[in-house]
């Protein structure tokens, strides 16, 4: 109930609670859920003479649960286990809290009325359309979550405090020298390789084989050729998009929500750049020269490193990503492809190039107005489809079949033959009218009905109702071999050849393993032997794979491998390890370092609220936790 209220304070708390639920297990263990279950005080922990009440405990846990359902197939079935982990979780996070309160407490921190107001003024939950403070909103928002003023502004206030209490706790955090640089060397080594490619397009298929190899293959894949179990559904679904459809929807009630949405649809604009730092304004001046002259991004990489220059690529930045103001204003004011520079500032000479800008958007009322139809309707629509789904299930209560549904409900209904995997007999998918989660749930219920079963409204993901009959069921058939017998033929061939391009890189790698070059290996079977671009741990470069560029760092030079592709198969000598250079990229360096820290802040986060909770020795009524739990509805 209260996360609505505190994205204030989504930085150290919310990260430092984030944490200890992810490790609470490894940290304090189960036992001490399940310990004094003899207590009798009413409240489900205390923590230092702070109670946790079961209303504190059961309005936690009930969100928890409601969030931990929407991303569950099916919401209403969440497992027992599950609930289990999630009362656990909250009991966790209820106590760590409570004791970083009396932390709070403790070492005398104090948060001033003008903090409070000044982070409940920045809230965006209570901003209206102009984007500022609104009050009658702020009171709304109190009046619907049932919390009185006073009680929302002490809440806020401890957030602030614990806030406070952990920023100066991480504030030492930072990583040695030595750390950031085995981090750096090891995110920024570069590798090189000779490639040899064996596609399978374009490769001459082999003959037909006589009949008795083609029947032999069929029986071998009878998987292949048996058409799977279709049957013949109807269903009726219920959902904010169907209702919203038949929803009157005026422009004042759009303009407003388009205003107190605006930012949503508005982003700056882009750009991707190619930089590079020069000691000197003559070194940049002449990279900039060999760059306008045609060399390419790879060439001119090579060049700064032989130069002591650094070069680095920023994809998609605002004006605000790039690091220096100088070279955003030249940046942004320039047209694509344009190279610039020498720019020269106290730092250093750069050079840049313009890669691609993405324009800045900044649409219409106008430009928006059917899919702003379309939220606000859906909003609306989410205020009735509850009333609309009681109305639904006395439908069907009453008897009534699918094609019977009043068509005021707003439900959207279909009818047709699929199979599991939701297509039709053509191979196209079905036109049920829902989509992800929610179509996926509607299909597996059909295919658990039996025919004639009685049909029982049933809430489904994203806000639907859905309901399904079950008409006819074809069971599964093997095709026969004749009306097939060309997708058999098509099947073997594209497999001989996929046998026969394996065996030759696997001769290729063999030769090479055998310590000829992977050029003498390919010598003879008119392959070609290209090198790759220059190739970072893990990222994908244009024929080279993630998984290759994995294994490649695996590697020593010379060593090979083979990997398979979507396209064909890859055989890959490793051709030259290019150490990370921290003088020559100071970016990356400075990359690694922040992430570094990050990571620090949120151990050391981590350990400190572990510290804390523990030394407030907190108690812990499982016995109250279970009765809580074993409440009807719970």
């Amino acid at each position: 109930m209260l996360s609505a209220f505190r994205k204030f304070a989504g930085t150290w708390p919310a990260r430092v609670f984030f944490l200890i639920l992810v490790g609470s297990f490894a940290t304090w263990g189960i036992a001490d859920v399940v310990r004094n279950l003899g207590a009798g005080s009413g409240a489900v922990a205390t923590v230092q003479g702070r109670e946790i009440t079961p209303q504190q405990f059961m309005a936690e846990y009930q969100a928890s649960l409601r969030h931990l359902a929407e991303r569950l197939p099916d919401p209403s079935q969440v497992p027992p286990q599950m609930r289990t982990q999630v009362a656990r979780q909250t009991i966790q996070k209820l106590v760590t809290q409570e004791a970083l309160a009396s932390q709070v407490q403790l070492m005398g921190v104090v948060v001033p009325d003008e903090a409070v107001r000044a982070a409940v003024y920045a809230m965006p939950d209570f901003q209206g359309p102009d984007g500022k403070f609104s009050e009658p909103v702020l009171t709304a928002a109190l009046a619907s979550n049932n919390m009185n003023r006073a009680h929302f502004l002490e809440l806020v206030r401890a957030d602030i405090a614990q806030n406070q209490l952990l920023q100066s706790v991480a504030a030492s955090a930072g990583p040695s020298q030595i750390l950031t640089g085995l981090v750096f060397h090891y995110l920024n080594e570069k590798r090189r390789a000779d490639v040899v490619t064996l596609p399978f397009a374009g490769r001459a298929l082999p003959p037909a084989p006589p009949e008795t190899v083609l029947r032999r293959y069929y029986d071998n894949n009878a998987a292949r050729y048996t058409a799977p179990e279709y049957r013949h559904i109807k269903a009726v679904i219920l959902s904010p998009d169907s209702i919203g459809r038949g929803l009157t929807v005026g422009d004042a009630e759009m303009q407003a929500w388009f205003e107190a949405h605006k930012a949503d649809y508005v982003a700056p604009e882009k750009r991707s750049l190619q930089v590079l730092t020069a000691g000197s304004a003559a070194a940049a001046a002449s990279l900039a020269a060999q760059w306008r002259n045609g060399a390419t991004w790879d060439a001119i990489q090579a060049t700064a490193k032989t130069d002591k220059a650094s070069a680095v690529a920023l994809d998609d930045a605002t004006v605000q990503e790039v690091p220096s103001p100088e070279l955003a204003r030249a940046a942004f004011s320039a047209t694509a492809g344009a190279v610039l520079g020498p720019i020269t500032e106290p730092l250093g000479s750069y050079v840049l190039r313009v890669v691609s800008i993405t324009p800045a958007k900044n649409p219409s009322f106008g430009s928006l107005k059917d899919t702003i139809r379309g939220k606000v309707s859906g909003e609306k629509a989410l205020d009735v489809i509850e009333a609309r789904a009681q109305k639904l299930q006395d439908v069907f209560a009453g008897g009534a079949k699918i094609d019977e549904v009043p068509a005021d409900l707003g439900a959207a209904g279909a009818e047709g033959t699929l199979d599991p995997q939701g297509r039709t007999q053509e191979g196209e998918p079905a036109p049920i009218p829902a989509a992800g989660a929610a179509r996926q749930q509607i299909i597996d219920a059909a295919f658990k009905m039996n025919k004639g079963d009685p049909i029982q409204p049933t809430e489904g993901p994203d806000h639907i109702w859905y309901a399904v009959s079950v008409d006819s069921i074809t069971p599964p058939a093997r095709q026969q071999f004749e009306s097939v017998r060309a997708r058999v033929l098509a099947d073997w061939q594209a497999d001989q050849m996929r046998h026969g391009q394996e065996s030759e890189a696997a001769r290729i790698l063999g030769v090479v393993k055998g310590g000829q070059s992977l050029a003498n290996a390919a010598w003879g079977s008119g392959l070609q032997v290209t090198r790759s671009p220059a190739l970072q741990r893990d990222q994908p470069a244009g024929a080279i794979s993630a998984e290759l560029a994995h294994t490649l760092f695996t590697l020593k030079p010379g060593e090979a491998t083979m990997v398979e592709t979507s396209t064909g198969f890859l055989v890959a000598q490793l051709a030259e390890i290019i150490p990370a250079d921290p003088k020559g990229d100071t970016l990356a360096m400075t990359q690694a370092q922040d992430g570094l820290r990050s990571a620090l802040h949120d151990d050391y986060l981590q350990l400190y609220a572990t510290a804390v909770r523990d030394a407030a020795n907190p108690v812990i009524h499982g016995q109250a936790i279970q009765a809580l739990l074993a409440q009807p509805g719970e």
